[in-house]
């Protein structure tokens, strides 16, 4: 019988990557509401919205998971909000080859650039996002 390839979760290696690579911003998928959010802030929110996979085989190196994530940056302005957004695409650029113990990021893209998203007014939040795309291959067999 044969096993099935489960590839890795690709968002947490985001999340995980972003936050080696960031260690200052609260990198998560997901935020706290109301009043928590602006003491944890700036914060970076990763959400997988979507994506395909690649599948070859149960040992194929090259089967891989190819998600698009909705990266979003939230800061006190605007402007620090858009600094945010600028250094997390920067950061993203460099993850082709780094890796966790689930997986290893072979490659990424970009959809579409920092924009404004704006927040209800008078919170106290600013928020900029961009959408991302990675490719992420499960850990090679050894034997």
């Amino acid at each position: 019988m044969t096993t099935p390839l489960i590839l890795p979760d690709s968002k947490q290696i985001a999340v995980e990557l972003l936050g080696l690579a960031m260690p200052d911003v609260h990198i998560t998928s997901k935020l706290p509401e109301g009043r928590a959010l602006n003491a944890i802030m700036p914060a970076v929110r990763v959400l997988r919205i979507g994506g395909t996979s690649d599948m070859r085989g149960w040992s194929d190196p090259a089967s891989r998971d190819r998600p698009r994530f909705s990266v979003d940056c939230y800061a006190e302005t605007d402007g620090a909000a858009m600094r945010l957004a600028l250094r997390a695409r920067a950061e993203w650029e460099l993850l082709p080859g780094q890796s966790t113990a689930d997986g290893t990021v072979t490659g990424i893209s970009e959809e579409t650039g920092p924009q404004d998203r704006p927040e209800e007014a008078g919170t106290g939040v600013a928020r900029v996002g961009m959408t991302l795309g990675m490719s992420v291959r499960p850990p090679l067999p050894t034997s």
